[in-house]
């Protein structure tokens, strides 16, 4: 059953994070965990990032796109668990494009039109929170 209180403390709580990390399941069928970089999060429901197409993350998701994110600090969890989706369409790719990513991240030489910039689309089904002194686990239908 979802804790509705819980969850409005961790959409306010998401909010103040820039980084989470990342897991996929790899080619061995174990899990495989990178840091991302969370596009202005507003809520636990539905997160996003960009990475590259050719990224073992994107490669990883194509084959198996059950995924789990995990955002903490010194009295907090968030883990996430669901499906990743890849957007490629111009239009989402400009809505999440900042600047800063061709100067400080090289990986986009192109910028928000580079062929191998995408997003990625995290949709939560299961949460597992604590909040300072709190925990709740709960599915999302």
């Amino acid at each position: 059953m979802m804790n509705a209180k819980m969850l409005e403390k961790a959409n306010k709580l998401i909010r103040n994070y820039y980084a989470a990390a990342f897991g996929v399941i790899d080619e061995s069928d174990r899990p495989s965990v990178s840091a991302i970089g969370l596009c202005d999060p507003e809520s636990i429901l539905e997160l996003y990032f960009t990475t590259t197409l050719d990224s073992n993350k994107v490669k990883r998701l194509e084959k198996n796109n059950n995924a789990s994110i995990c955002c903490f600090d010194d009295d907090n969890n968030i883990t996430l668990v669901g499906t990743a989706e890849i957007i490629a369409d111009q239009e989402t790719k400009s809505n999440y494009w900042q600047e800063w990513m061709s100067k400080e991240v090289p990986l986009y030489p192109d910028g928000e039109t580079d062929p191998n910039y995408c997003i990625v689309k995290f949709t939560t089904k299961r949460v597992s929170l604590w909040l300072v002194d709190e925990g709740a686990e709960f599915k999302l239908d």
